[in-house]
């Protein structure tokens, strides 16, 4: 196994990540449907809620590229290295994996977090599940040793 797994967050661009998708189609459901009751026509009801598809994919991408937000994670055998930027701002934060006293991952909305002893609550963010197995499988073999 290699010495260091790092990774960088999001690796490609995504109109949505999975979790906000889920919400998106939830809305445009619920926008369908209270168009369809109140002007009783389907297309009327289509045409709202592909302007409200519209708009938000086009604000959401709007954001993105104005804010620039992006993630570099570096796990080695010692220490995870997280480095957040935003705007042209970076902050960088550096965990000795003796301080890891828990770590949660979701493989379904690709996610989690590592928590330090202090109560440091560190966010992961994944581009797809293999990354995610990698980190687990990874941090699992240097927490025990």
């Amino acid at each position: 196994m290699a010495a260091s797994l790092s990774w960088k967050f999001p690796k490609k661009e995504f109109l949505f990540l999975r979790i906000e998708a889920l919400f998106v189609i939830a809305l445009a459901v619920l926008i369908y449907v209270v168009a369809l009751y109140q002007f009783d026509g389907i297309l009327t009801a289509i045409g709202f809620t592909i302007v409200y598809l519209a708009l938000y994919a086009g604000l959401s991408y709007g954001i993105r590229k104005w804010r620039k937000a992006e993630e570099h994670y570096k796990l080695t055998k010692k220490h995870l290295e997280i480095s957040h930027r935003k705007f042209d701002k970076v902050k960088k934060e550096k965990t000795p994996l003796k301080d890891v006293a828990h770590h949660k991952l979701d493989k379904t909305f690709l996610g989690g977090y590592v928590m330090t002893r202090k109560g440091k609550k560190h966010l992961l963010f994944f581009n797809s599940k293999q990354e995610v197995d990698k980190f687990e499988v990874f941090l699992k073999k240097h927490l025990k040793g």
